[in-house]
């Protein structure tokens, strides 16, 4: 399947000048490929947001702005998120499809979870109550808390995000292996949902 993707929109980084290409006009941070400014996009305003953030390079499947096949579907990454807890690490990827629905794709280690951000309704307390082994009124069991730690992004993103600041998360299990991550960020919940997948089921577009 040949690449369905474009660039929506180009622009010149305020501090070195290199041409930034979008892939998604909706995108609200980005860092710049030449001089790792880290850039917020406001509008059809820029401006640097605080220190860059440089990755170290990682063994991936997945590669910024490489369209990949899953599902008689096609996706773009167009930028990722790298969290520490407490047994390393996992990646947060920014994917969108041909018809600019935005999905997130984790990898951690192999393991490979494939989620969109969902609305949930839950009591204001219902995150401090969770514990392992918990199961939920609507069927789901809490299997993993913890707390993550941005450690920088590459590429573009849809929100702005502070490399260093943490958050508490939390991984409910369903059936048909699904699951459910609930993050409470600066006191407001959050909610992604997918299934989880297997490596060899992501093919390149040629």
């Amino acid at each position: 399947m040949p690449n369905q993707f474009s660039i929506e929109k180009q622009f010149n980084c305020p501090q070195c000048g290199y041409q930034l290409a979008l892939y998604f006009k909706h995108t609200k941070l980005i860092q710049c490929e030449s001089c790792k400014s880290t850039i917020f996009l406001e509008d059809d305003a820029t401006q640097l947001s605080g220190d860059s953030s440089v990755l170290a390079p990682e063994i991936s499947i997945l590669a910024l702005n490489a369209p990949f096949f899953f599902e008689q579907k096609s996706y773009l990454p167009l930028g990722k998120i790298r969290y520490s807890y407490g047994r390393g690490f996992w990646e947060e990827w920014w994917v969108k499809d041909t018809q600019n629905n935005e999905y997130w794709l984790s990898v951690d280690e192999g393991d490979l979870v494939f989620q969109q951000k969902v609305e949930v309704t839950y009591p204001d307390d219902f995150f401090d109550r969770l514990r392992v082994g918990l199961v939920t009124s609507d069927d789901w069991v809490v299997t993993e808390l913890g707390e993550a730690k941005c450690e920088g992004f590459a590429g573009s993103l849809p929100k702005k995000i502070i490399v260093g600041s943490t958050y508490a998360y939390a991984h409910l299990s369903g059936k048909d292996a699904k699951l459910r991550t609930l993050e409470l960020v600066e006191g407001k919940l959050e909610a992604y949902e997918g299934k989880w997948i297997s490596p060899f089921d992501i093919g390149k577009v040629h």
